[in-house]
């Protein structure tokens, strides 16, 4: 995606969405894979598969955040799973002071509800396409392309959607606002 795009999202006051920096897309698919034996995923139905990076003290490190919270608070989602301990993931989480903080793959040919989240988020796309998009109900959708962390004002309503014959993988974090 050109840097004019980019540029074009970071000002635009109608935007929800905002680059902030790079991010290194490849070398977070080299950790996952390297993990792959050891990461618990939890199915989605169709929709896809999550698993935890920051759990809820005293609950499951890989399942304790997936899905919806039922009603705790996103911050409570604050201790880091020990398999990413020393991983670049780890350095992320930081960097944004991350919480609640998952890896979430959507299926090829699916989409979430519309909903709206308690928190903002950071998202980093780790495998993505130009079929994969972002949308909010008064904007048109968005791509957003590999290499950037992104913050997402996921407040408002709004959905995921990958229109591609490829999954989708982000790095997904609530932040403070």
């Amino acid at each position: 995606m050109s840097s004019q795009y980019l540029d074009q999202i970071a000002h635009d006051k109608h935007v929800r969405i905002r680059p902030l920096n790079p991010a290194p897309f490849r070398t977070l698919a080299e950790e996952i894979e390297k993990l792959k034996d050891i990461i618990v995923w939890t199915e989605s139905g169709k929709k896809g598969k999550q698993t935890g990076i920051q759990f809820r003290l005293g609950e499951d490190p890989w399942t304790s955040a997936v899905g919806r919270n039922n009603g705790r608070p996103d911050h409570q989602y604050n201790q880091l799973n020990p398999a990413f301990a020393g991983t670049m993931i780890e350095g992320l989480i930081s960097q944004y002071q991350m919480f609640r903080t998952r890896l979430m793959w959507l299926s090829p040919m699916s989409c979430y509800s519309m909903h709206r989240d308690s928190s903002p988020r950071i998202h980093i796309p780790i495998v993505t396409n130009p079929g994969c998009y972002f949308a909010f109900l008064e904007n048109p959708p968005h791509y957003m392309p590999p290499g950037y962390a992104y913050k997402v004002d996921t407040t408002a309503y709004h959905t995921a959607m990958n229109c591609s014959e490829e999954p989708r993988l982000h790095l997904v974090g609530c932040i403070l606002d």
